[in-house]
């Protein structure tokens, strides 16, 4: 189906960067698969693991994430084959809750079940501003930078990638227009104070 194939798609793509990369150069490789998202369906093979889950869309839900997180595998295996897992960063984390409401997934993408999204424990979900729509998890992972198993909980917005990333490349922002986020690298790799005011 659609999606799953361009989630394949997205992740051939990562790895083919990866595979003819310049490894005297920094690589910065922005991945933005669509999966989980509306309208849900995945390949047959990746809907035949969830075959004992009922509702239709939860079942594809559960798919779509598998098939997300076997491309995610091959990203992360093509940068070990080049060996340059140890000196890369890896930031996963969604751009909001799951949708709650046929509002943001479309009625037609909801018949014959369930809006699949969960974001227990918090209220409703994307397109709102309670914490089920504007609070989601984030993974960073840095083999010797960042202690595995770590939690971070302080504050971190997703406008404090752009500087964090920026002063961890060596990269000055001083020429930028000003910026809404701060750099917040040692929230994430030593669980510091966020430096965030609000």
């Amino acid at each position: 189906d659609e999606d799953g194939y361009v989630t394949e798609l997205i992740g051939r793509e990562a790895v083919r960067r990866i595979e003819s990369h310049d490894g005297s150069k920094p690589l910065f490789l922005y991945v933005t698969f669509t999966a989980p998202h509306a309208p849900y369906q995945a390949p047959d093979a990746y809907l035949a693991r969830y075959a004992d889950v009922a509702d239709p869309n939860v079942r594809a839900y559960y798919a779509m994430v598998t098939a997300m997180d076997d491309e995610i595998g091959r990203i992360v295996a093509a940068l070990d084959a080049r060996g340059m897992r140890e000196n890369t960063l890896i930031v996963f984390q969604s751009d909001n809750g799951g949708p709650r409401s046929a509002q943001f997934t479309g009625e037609v993408d909801t018949s014959g079940g369930v809006i699949p999204a969960d974001n227990a424990p918090f209220r409703d979900g994307k397109g709102t501003y309670y914490e089920g729509g504007t609070r989601v998890i984030t993974l960073a992972n840095w083999p010797g930078r960042i202690a595995a198993g770590s939690v971070v909980d302080e504050p971190v917005h997703i406008v404090d990638m752009y500087p964090t990333l920026a002063g961890l490349a060596g990269a000055s922002t001083a020429k930028s227009k000003p910026l809404d986020g701060v750099d917040v690298w040692s929230t994430i790799s030593t669980g510091a104070p966020s430096p965030r005011e609000e």
